[in-house]
């Protein structure tokens, strides 16, 4: 036996002594890599912390919100009960954003188009495509001003404007009615119109409201491509484009829509079943309700249009409910309202980002001050203090290193007052 032992004690000497072992007997070994050390803020004494002021003339600084409101309004032979509505309740809608005298707003209108020859030949007006319509007052009277803006008794001024009366189709009014090529021109025609070239500003939020029974008809545009030559108008800023409908929706009574979307084989080819027939030598195509689409007809593509000049602000739904509103139903006004009121909020929002990153306090705390006043209000340390709150208030973003003001702070409004942002900048060791 002790022959066998001493042979299998050497086998397992030199098992243990072998490459493989031996690299995990040194990773054994081995001492742990070191932790990362963080970097910690130098621990400064109560008595000693710097508290700058960012308020040295920046322009972010600068408070002059702004909005430009184009309203795209239907002048065809089936709104006129609709415009009516619209003039007799557009004082919500202006009571909405109006009321707080910051905001710098202009609002204009345009008619929408028809690309027929037909159209093009006999319209009226004498407006071209995408020119604002000259404003009007109580009386009906008519001036060379082409946009409504603060501090003119807007509401007034806007009513008499969007009352642009009805185009009889006999009289050369619009059938195919187009909302896109009228806004797309608009947008192109800023430097053509010495009286309007003045209404699209640069660091304005721009919103489109669309008014009509019927569907967009604009060939050559899709609603997307729309709603991206918005953003682009506003510099690929996505946050300064809004759009709303005051529209049919596909559960409103037929009555109450264009005959268009009566006429629903036009908008809606899959839900018809077509027939030709020859009478007088002449084909003749007759479409009957096939059954298939259950839910009614409405305006889809301006629907789309919503939805992609919103992307971003919610769900599909949510978008919807925010930004689109049945032209037809009883709380036309009260609607109305609820678009003002979110515009504000949209054209109050406000971003500053800091030139340091703040130091919180013991108690885990920014220590970051947010004034709003006169210039020198704010040298002297005076002003209203905006508070640290999600609503009607401000909140820190770390990615942007910015100090974001929500669009529903009570200011005490003051001409020509701005914000400064008082902070104890970081240090690190």
């Amino acid at each position: 036996m002790k022959h066998l032992i001493l042979p299998l004690l050497a086998m397992l000497t030199l098992a243990a002594c072998s490459p493989e072992n031996a690299s995990v007997q040194g990773r054994r070994d081995k001492p742990a890599p070191a932790k990362p050390v963080v970097p910690k803020y130098d621990p400064i004494p109560a008595d000693k912390i710097q508290w700058i002021s960012v308020d040295g003339g920046q322009s972010e600084l600068d408070f002059n919100p702004k909005v430009d409101i184009i309203f795209v309004l239907d002048n065809s032979d089936s709104m006129k009960t609709a415009q009516e509505n619209l003039s007799r309740n557009i004082n919500r809608f202006v009571d909405g954003f109006g009321k707080n005298r910051m905001i710098d707003y202009h609002i204009g209108v345009v008619s929408v188009w028809d690309s027929s020859e037909r159209f093009v030949k006999n319209k009226k007006d004498g407006y071209a495509i995408g020119e604002l319509r000259k404003l009007k007052n109580a009386n009906n009277q008519i001036s060379n001003a082409r946009f409504v803006s603060r501090f003119q008794g807007a509401a007034e001024i806007l009513s008499a404007t969007l009352k642009i009366g009805i185009a009889p189709y006999a009289e050369g009014g619009p059938e195919n009615e187009e909302m896109f090529s009228p806004l797309s021109a608009a947008l192109k025609n800023t430097s053509g119109n010495p009286d309007s070239k003045d209404f699209f500003r640069e660091d304005a939020q721009l919103v489109v409201v669309v008014i009509s029974d019927a569907d967009d008809s604009t060939a050559g545009i899709t609603p997307e491509q729309m709603a991206s030559e918005l953003i682009n108008f506003k510099g690929g800023k996505r946050a300064k484009v809004a759009a709303y409908g005051a529209l049919v929706k596909k559960s409103d009574p037929e009555e109450s829509k264009d005959w268009g979307l009566r006429i629903h084989e036009k908008y809606h080819p899959e839900c018809f079943t077509f027939t030709e027939t020859r009478k007088n030598g002449r084909t003749v195509t007759t479409a009957k309700n096939n059954g298939q689409c259950k839910e009614g007809f409405g305006p889809d593509r301006l629907e789309q249009f919503i939805l992609a000049a919103n992307e971003g602000q919610g769900t599909p739904a949510e978008i919807r409910a925010r930004h689109l509103m049945s032209l037809v139903q009883k709380d036309f006004g009260q609607d109305l309202a609820k678009i003002g009121s979110d515009i504000s909020m949209k054209t109050l929002a406000k971003e500053i980002r800091l030139p340091q990153r703040p130091r919180q306090d013991a108690n885990g705390s920014l220590m970051i001050r947010v004034r709003y006043g006169t210039a020198k209000a704010l040298a002297e340390g005076k002003g209203q203090v905006i508070p640290n709150a999600q609503k009607g208030g401000w909140l820190f973003d770390p990615d942007n290193n910015s100090v974001k003001l929500s669009g529903d702070v009570q200011y005490q409004y003051q001409e020509g007052a701005r914000f400064a942002i008082d902070m104890v900048p970081v240090t690190i060791r």
